[in-house]
C-alpha cells in the first residue's frame, strides 16, 4: 500500500510552477500522479496546494482508520 502526497516546484523556461502529487490506483497498481496547480508565486495556487494536501491527508486518515478496524476485527475472530 502506498499512501502519500505532496507538492513540488518545477522551473520551466525561467518560470517556477507548483505541482501537487499523489498516488492513484491505475492499471492494477499505484502510480504517482502530478497535477499542475499554477505559478509558484501565485497566492491562490499556494492555497490550492495546501487545500489539496489537507484533503488527501483527511481521506488517507479515514481509509487507514477503516483498514485498522477491519484488521482488528478479523484478527480478534481468527485462530
Amino acid at each position: 500500500m502506498m499512501v502519500g502526497c505532496g507538492y513540488c516546484v518545477k522551473t520551466i523556461r525561467n518560470g517556477r510552477y507548483l505541482y501537487f502529487w499523489h498516488y492513484e490506483d491505475r492499471n492494477g497498481g499505484r502510480d504517482q500522479v502530478e497535477e499542475y496547480v499554477g505559478p509558484a508565486r501565485d497566492l491562490r495556487a499556494r492555497e490550492e496546494v495546501a487545500r489539496r494536501v489537507a484533503a488527501y491527508a483527511d481521506r488517507a486518515r479515514t481509509e487507514m482508520t477503516r483498514f485498522v478496524r477491519i484488521a482488528q476485527a478479523e484478527l480478534a475472530g481468527g485462530q
